[in-house]
């Protein structure tokens, strides 16, 4: 059964398993056992706004969000602007405009398709890769900087969590 109930009000308790304990500001413990669905809407927030914020630290001039998504999903394979379209979950249209932005840049080439002549697939350039790269690098160098502001305690929390947030989106 699924709680969704306010923060530390009411656990949702799992046969032989501790609840969670809520935490204050700080990560300081309330004592106040979650459930499994305040627990949700929290990291929901959490997994959002960093993301959205790790989205912004990585904005540049050179691409756009949604352009470092679709270079980062044909980083190893190429893809039809189908298949693209269907991973970003745009329609094909929307896709089309953005592959020809990157292809105008000289980050994407096209290239027919093998198996199906009728279809083109779009490959990641050199120069797209170098670009993506630099994106990459933005991100992980704002994010390096959060970290090593937290208490030693909070980063192995904070590594823990990633390896569970790994685990649960497999």
């Amino acid at each position: 059964m699924t709680d969704f109930s306010p923060a530390g009000t009411t656990p949702d308790p799992s046969p032989g398993a501790p609840a969670p304990v809520a935490q204050g500001a700080g990560g300081r413990k309330t004592g106040k056992p979650i459930g499994a669905g305040a627990l949700a809407a929290e990291l929901r927030v959490a997994v959002m706004r960093t993301s959205r914020r790790l989205r912004a630290e990585a904005a540049t001039r050179e691409i756009s969000p949604g352009q470092y998504s679709v270079l980062a999903g044909i980083l190893h394979s190429p893809l039809t602007v189908g298949q693209l379209a269907a991973r970003e979950q745009v329609q094909a249209p929307s896709m089309t405009r953005i592959v020809n932005a990157l292809a105008a840049a000289e980050l994407v080439s096209r290239e027919e398709n093998p198996e199906d002549r009728r279809q083109v697939l779009v490959r990641i350039t050199e120069t797209g890769s170098a670009a993506l790269l630099r994106a990459r690098s933005k991100r992980t160098a704002w994010l390096a900087k959060q970290v090593a502001a937290l208490t030693p305690q909070q980063r192995a929390t904070l590594h823990e969590a990633a390896v569970i947030l790994q685990e649960m989106s497999s």
